[in-house]
């Protein structure tokens, strides 16, 4: 427990006054920040939460890294912003880092300010490249919130938030949803789910390109190998691009650098944000082959894409992540977490998903039959934790997935913290 702030009365009522807020919050919330390290972040009331959502998914070598700190300290004295006609030091070794780490079917890469935006400029650079409209995206797919990325984000609601009907030249095409899939257990996987892919593609033969994250992090539901093989393989026989958005996968949340990693997979263009500024502003890529950047027209720049003090610090998230083994780290805790649920053996406890530390736990009413928790419950759930200082969010097809997304810093300790409190709120809820 830290220090209470002296105006934190003040401050929350200002909050309330001035800001607006994109949802309606539960109990609790929002929480006023006032210091945050590692996988800490303190209110203005002095109380320590435990971060499982590592700032919005954005802090992967946690709050405030010294080396990432001193970095952006250190270029904010030598040059701040330019014009994206032009290039700063960090903005040109933080591209050149970023391609020797992507896959090689991604030469070069165009920078802007959010995931949204990424997905948006990857959009227009896969229609200008191919000279074809529509677009693809998996069923429970997010690419974001502004126009061009709800046109290929699943979510009803989030469509229906624009105000305006999506266009046609965007379709859902089958995702991998194991642990509700229909057609059987996952010892007996034939990939049924992709047997209309063949059949939708030849009848959209104007398909510019398949939007994807290679691990969907709404739900945490990573495909088998044989799903990816089956996608890809369809896909290149039509002549259609592959857009991997590593937004909330990349910089080591899967226990690969990029997730792309874990299938082999060689997208024609690559998107990336979230962590990719290391907490410091806001920072995005689009990253694409020298064929479809020899063709890429933006129109312009994003004002502050690719900033300077944003790109150093990127650069040294990158070089902490590398030296401080932050990778394996996501890999081992990732495993851990998992154990470490399974073992609650607690009967709400439906499906436990972790790709490093990018995961969830499906919370259900009933383990044989798989009802979804109703949301009274799982709200209660959710509100227990955070009484108990554990910072989650709530997500999935079905709204009953815990999300699980800490700095890739956290400690075994830490999630025994997270678990031993889990346990004890699903038996408070249950007995009401």
């Amino acid at each position: 427990m830290g220090d209470k702030h002296p105006d934190a009365v003040q401050i929350e009522a200002a909050d309330s006054t001035y800001v607006m807020r994109p949802w309606t919050h539960p109990a609790g919330e929002p929480v006023i920040v006032a210091k945050a390290r590692g996988c800490t972040v303190t209110d203005v009331h002095g109380k320590d939460y435990l971060d499982l959502t590592a700032g919005y998914f954005v802090n992967n070598a946690g709050h405030c890294h010294p080396r990432i700190v001193e970095a952006a300290t250190k270029q904010m004295g030598e040059v701040l912003q330019v014009s994206g006609k032009h290039g700063t030091i960090a903005a040109v070794r933080l591209a050149e880092r970023l391609v020797k780490l992507a896959p090689p079917s991604v030469n070069k890469v165009f920078f802007s300010t959010g995931g949204s935006e990424a997905n948006e400029f990857a959009l227009k650079a896969a229609r200008q490249f191919t000279k074809k409209p529509d677009v693809a995206y998996l069923q429970n797919g997010y690419h974001g919130l502004s126009i061009g990325s709800l046109e290929v984000t699943a979510s009803e609601k989030y469509r229906e938030s624009a105000g305006k009907p999506m266009g046609s030249e965007n379709y859902a095409v089958p995702t991998a949803y194991c642990y509700r899939c229909k057609f059987g257990p996952a010892s007996t996987c034939k990939v049924e789910c992709l047997d209309g892919l063949e059949a939708q593609f030849q009848a959209r033969p104007n398909t510019a390109a398949v939007i994807a994250e290679p691990v969907q992090a709404v739900g945490g539901l990573a495909p088998p190998q044989k799903w990816w093989d089956r996608m890809d393989r369809t896909r290149k026989a039509h002549g259609i691009l592959l857009i991997a958005d590593e937004v909330q996968t990349g910089l080591g949340r899967t226990g690969k650098m990029f997730a792309v990693e874990h299938y082999g997979l060689q997208p024609e263009i690559m998107t990336g944000g979230k962590g990719l500024s290391g907490g410091v502003g806001s920072l995005a890529m689009t990253a694409a082959s020298n064929a479809i950047c020899k063709e890429f027209f933006g129109g312009t720049t994003p004002t502050s894409g690719g900033n300077a003090v944003s790109a150093a610090a990127g650069l040294a998230l990158i070089e902490t992540i590398i030296d401080e083994a932050l990778v394996e780290n996501a890999a081992k805790m990732g495993r851990y977490f998992t154990e470490a649920a399974w073992a609650i053996d607690d009967p709400w406890v439906g499906d436990v998903r972790f790709t490093g530390l990018l995961g969830g736990i499906e919370l259900v009413k009933d383990r044989t039959s798989r009802e979804v928790l109703g949301k009274t419950e799982v709200g209660k759930v959710k509100d227990g934790l955070h009484a108990a200082g554990m910072l989650i969010t709530v997500s999935g097809w079905h709204g009953n997935v815990l999300r699980l997304q800490p700095p890739l810093s956290i400690t075994s300790n830490q999630i025994d913290q997270f678990i031993a409190a889990l346990q004890k709120t699903l038996a408070a809820v249950r007995a009401g």
